[in-house]
């Protein structure tokens, strides 16, 4: 027994001096994956001399839950253990007061007087602090008020309380810095097939928050009539997380799924997610809706210098998918905590058309509307809208983003461009249309009471048939292509003219489906009326 407890004792003390004499290293963020949402992964790299293949570093991320894990780069190792810790520091510091100067500078030869006892005499010699605190918290008056410095003079020792001391003068030169002693998180990374000494590349790889990448567009509109366009994508980087020292980033198109986001790793101890500068987010709903890939224009809250190219040639950064994620690539960034960037991705030119948009939807209560009326017009709160119509023929996807359209500098508009998938096509909106207007007129043709019963009790409604006339007038020279949307609640029984028919967000248990009419005509100067007839339910 003995024997055990002497090994273990041993053992202890051999640990002891491993993790006293681990040697520290010093990773940079060398890459790093940025999501639109404020979270990256980073992977954060640096050379390391290991002790029994040991090293720590106090760059710790503060990581989500099961995304910290350690590599080595070098051939024939691999990371074995990580070891979350704190550890006492001490550092150097300003003095701020008397009390901290005397302290710092115990045992140093001063020359003083004693303003109560004989404010005429001075008194020099050698001096040790009285004290029952020592630690440098001596800022408190009734603290200070406890200290007496004994005084070594050539016949014996002084004692004098600190609040009697004045004119204080330290012969030489003073210390001017007090110890500081602080804890400091460390992780410590254990490798395997490294001898001590040896100098091997260590890596920490980790979800973080901190960093977010903010997209947006230019588009520069070319030819009488318009058959192309030049598109620019950039990224704004804003970065509260770490310094970038020439480190590759890859801004990811997508939504990834996390489902530990808010959950901080053991290996992060006692410390919180950096914060992320929101600045841009005046407008909640476009936020979310830039960070999630899809919205409509609405629900995003659109209702109703030199601005040419800095790219002197057509021009396309590195860019690969990844599963259902897609990454622009940008090498060799420099960007400190705190600082904001834009970085270009690409400047391409695709097919664009010019367009014509109008989308009408139903009332907010279409119950009361058919309840109170016979004849109904709809007010005309959504507009006609001047667009481009933009072919993605890049070869990589377009995120969701606003969207600036120019002409020879001339600044037509901003939007926001939605998600468009390789080989897709978008339509941008640019501005209110003032040479395409039009009215909505709906019409009560019949009305059929009925009943349905549901959960065992008997409802009273009326089937009505309404009939909608929508005008438009085209006021240009030339013939227009106009994208025309109807948004119903109720079934659609006839669409003139070629509207297509299909039912959004279906609900077998709804009374009413919802139900969608859209048109793609060429309309020549003059008017033209379009028809559909629908059926809906209204409950008494």
């Amino acid at each position: 027994m003995k024997k055990f407890l002497l090994f273990f004792a041993m053992l202890l003390s051999a640990n002891s001096d491993i993790f006293a004499q681990m040697p520290e290293f010093n990773p940079e963020v060398k890459r790093v994956a940025v999501f639109k949402n404020g979270y990256a992964f980073t992977y954060r790299e640096g050379e390391a001399t290991t002790s029994s293949g040991w090293a720590y570093t106090t760059r710790t991320p503060i990581g989500v839950l099961g995304t910290v894990w350690g590599y080595s780069t070098a051939p024939n190792t691999k990371v074995m253990q990580l070891l979350a810790s704190e550890a006492e520091k001490s550092e150097l510091e300003r003095v701020t007061d008397i009390a901290d100067i005397l302290l710092a500078n115990e045992g140093a030869r001063i020359r003083f007087v004693d303003a109560y006892s004989n404010p005429s005499k001075s008194f020099e010699g050698t001096y040790e602090i009285l004290s029952k605190n020592r630690n440098f918290k001596l800022s408190s008056v009734s603290t200070i008020q406890e200290i007496n410095i004994a005084l070594k003079t050539e016949t014996g020792v002084m004692f004098f309380p600190i609040t009697n001391i004045r004119n204080i003068e330290i012969l030489g030169q003073p210390k001017y810095e007090k110890p500081k002693k602080t804890k400091e998180s460390r992780l410590s990374i254990k490798v395997d097939g490294v001898t001590d000494g040896q100098k091997i590349n260590l890596g920490i790889a980790a979800l973080e928050r901190g960093i977010r990448w903010i997209p947006a567009y230019r588009v520069e509109v070319k030819g009488e009539p318009i058959k192309e366009a030049k598109l620019e994508l950039e990224a704004m980087l804003v970065n509260d997380l770490a310094d970038l020292k020439n480190s590759d980033v890859y801004f990811v198109v997508g939504v990834p799924s996390f489902q530990f986001q808010n959950e901080i790793s053991p290996l992060s101890l006692n410390a919180t997610f950096a914060g992320v500068n929101t600045g841009f987010r005046r407008d909640q709903n476009l936020s979310n809706a830039i960070m999630t890939q899809t919205t409509s224009r609405e629900s995003a809250g659109f209702d109703d210098g030199d601005i040419s190219p800095t790219s002197p040639d057509e021009e396309k950064g590195t860019s690969f998918s990844a599963e259902q994620l897609y990454l622009y690539q940008a090498n060799q960034i420099n960007l400190k905590k705190g600082e904001r960037m834009s970085q270009r991705l690409f400047s391409l030119t695709v097919p664009c058309t010019e367009v014509f948009e109008w989308t009408l939807d139903d009332s907010s209560k279409p119950d009361d509307e058919y309840a109170r009326n016979t004849v109904i017009t709809q007010p005309l709160n959504n507009k006609v809208w001047y667009g481009l119509r933009l072919k993605n023929t890049t070869g990589m996807p377009w995120t969701t983003a606003p969207a600036v359209s120019f002409r020879d500098w001339k600044p037509l508009g901003q939007n926001l461009l939605s998600f468009t998938p390789t080989g897709g096509d978008n339509i941008l909106r640019v501005t209110p249309a003032t040479e395409v207007i039009g009215s909505h007129k709906l019409e009560e043709k019949t009305r059929e009471p009925k009943q349905m019963r549901f959960s065992g009790s008997t409802y009273d409604y009326d089937l009505v048939t309404v009939e909608g006339t929508i005008k438009v007038k085209n006021l240009k020279k030339q013939p227009i292509e106009l994208v025309l949307t109807r948004n119903v609640t109720g079934d659609v029984l006839l669409a003139s003219d070629g509207g297509k028919v299909t039912r959004e967000g279906f609900n077998l248990q709804a009374v009413n489906p919802n139900s969608l009419i859209r048109w793609n005509l060429n309309l020549p100067t003059g008017e033209k009326e379009i028809k559909y007839t629908y059926k809906i339910y209204v409950r008494r």
